[in-house]
């Protein structure tokens, strides 16, 4: 053995073929694969209800989208001051030059429910640049919302796919007609001029429970991305420890797919997994160990719930934008009145960071 690493033209093909061999982080196990992920949390919220300087999100805050152009972090993101199940979601817009430190823009609230022609209430907006076009193009969810019985029951959930687009990403303008009649969390991806991706919660058919749109994950596709077919059959559905698959968002990294998604889970908490695919059609799933859990304890901003995942890639790190509830359940609402939300309302924006390895 030791002549033949000796040899003077082994020894020498064998030093070709390491000057050859890629020594970046392919050759190890992808952060994305490990459980939990390695993602480093700030112990503070980047945006929050309870310290936001403007009045129209003092209840309610979450559901960030965030993207990278033009040399600066743009979020749109959810919020209300009036109730914690209200049905008076609206749209705000601010702009970071870290992605840490957040400037709200002045005008906020910059969409509400009377620019949606056939809805009331905004929810889970998803933003890209189209750089074909020279446009912002979001995808969003409205509708009539939450309808309940006299007892406070939930009876129906009226979800519908929006569709809007941008010069500048403030000034929008609404497609007139929703593009499909039952969504939640639309995470798209432009494959190229004519071919759009999508992945979204869906309720398989009217005579389903309305709470099954939080249960079916299916893919859709869509040659401008208005017109969309659903899948036949859902790609994700619940199972294990967890009993809901919704907030999808999902990036391609390396040739593979990763879908982070939340699950409701046992004693009132609600986490981040990931699923991965050599496609985007077929899934991977890890039901049993959460990719991003809440913070342990319950004194943590996001002790409670990690929820509506947003992902950046940048070329030094990976930053992951998420919506968080603690576990105080009281609140002042618009009207002076004090309130109770059991599962705690929605009031914090995070954010954490995976460090990426030169390639």
């Amino acid at each position: 053995m030791t002549k033949f690493y000796t040899e003077p033209r082994i020894a020498a093909a064998f030093l070709l073929l390491a000057t050859l061999i890629p020594t970046n982080r392919c050759w190890a196990q992808h952060p994305f694969d490990e459980r939990p992920q390695p993602w480093r949390r700030r112990s503070e919220p980047i945006l929050s209800a309870r310290t936001t300087a403007q009045a129209w999100n003092r209840i309610v805050l979450y559901s960030p989208h965030v993207i990278y152009h033009d040399q600066k972090f743009r979020m749109w993101y959810l919020g209300t001051s009036t109730a914690s199940r209200s049905n008076d979601i609206v749209l705000g817009y601010a702009d970071s030059v870290d992605g840490v430190e957040w400037k709200q823009h002045s005008d906020n609230p910059i969409l509400t429910g009377k620019d949606v022609p056939w809805g009331v209430v905004w929810q889970t907006p998803f933003v890209l640049f189209d750089t074909d076009a020279e446009i912002y193009k979001m995808w969003f969810v409205s509708g009539s919302g939450t309808e309940r019985d006299k007892a406070g029951k939930i009876v129906r959930l009226n979800q519908h796919l929006g569709y809007a687009t941008s010069q500048d990403g403030i000034q929008w303008k609404v497609y007139p007609r929703p593009l499909f009649k039952s969504g939640r969390s639309p995470s798209v991806i432009k494959d190229g001029p004519n071919r759009y991706r999508m992945w979204m919660g869906s309720n398989p058919s009217a005579e389903h429970a309305w709470n099954d749109l939080y249960k079916n994950m299916y893919e859709f596709t869509s040659d401008d991305g208005i017109k969309w077919t659903r899948g036949s059959k859902p790609v994700l559905r619940p199972t294990g420890t967890i009993r809901s698959t919704v907030y999808p968002f999902v990036l391609k990294d390396h040739g593979t797919y990763y879908m982070w998604y939340g699950g409701h889970r046992d004693g009132g908490m609600f986490e981040l997994f990931c699923a991965t695919s050599p496609d985007g059609t077929n899934w991977t799933t890890n039901h049993d160990k959460p990719a991003f859990p809440a913070a342990d304890g319950k004194t943590a901003f996001d002790s409670r719930y990690t929820s509506t995942p947003c992902v950046v890639k940048l070329p030094d790190r990976y930053l992951l934008y998420y919506s968080a509830r603690d576990w105080k359940t009281d609140y002042i609402d618009s009207e002076g009145r004090k309130r109770r939300d059991n599962s705690s309302p929605y009031s914090h924006v995070g954010v954490a960071t995976i460090n990426r390895k030169p390639e």
